[in-house]
């Protein structure tokens, strides 16, 4: 009895991450503070592509970054500008690291700013209705 029990409680457990790996395209909202102020981000996740695209709002358009890591737990990504910002997403805790990360003129990287971000999946018209389109 026990054992068909846990058997349930797994199944359930696992159903998520078996959708993220049966769908190609997954749609991320990503959440966190940074100087008391609530800082969304919303991410599109390409794994048949391996490519994440970020909803940039002032521009009202996706930026493309390649995944650098994508397995069953992880999918990691960088975005190169000024500075390297790393992004890296735990499919099991729903939770996002990012760190910006820049080079002092004599060759040597210095953590700029680290911040995690709680972070849900969301179905594709939910998605569209947020980032206003």
């Amino acid at each position: 009895m026990y054992r068909y029990r846990s058997f349930f409680i797994l199944s359930l457990i696992c159903l998520p991450l078996q959708s993220f790996a049966n769908n190609h395209t997954q749609n991320l909202s990503c959440v966190h503070v940074e100087n008391e102020i609530t800082v969304d981000n919303y991410w599109r996740i390409d794994s048949s592509d391996g490519v994440v695209a970020y909803w940039n709002k002032t521009l009202k358009e996706f930026e493309q970054y390649n995944v650098t890591k994508l397995d069953d737990k992880t999918v990691a990504w960088n975005q190169m500008t000024n500075e390297l910002n790393v992004f890296v997403l735990d499919k099991y805790t729903m939770r996002q690291s990012g760190t910006i990360i820049s080079s002092s003129t004599n060759g040597k990287s210095k953590i700029k700013n680290r911040w995690f971000a709680d972070c849900v999946f969301l179905n594709n018209e939910d998605f569209l209705n947020t980032i206003g389109n």
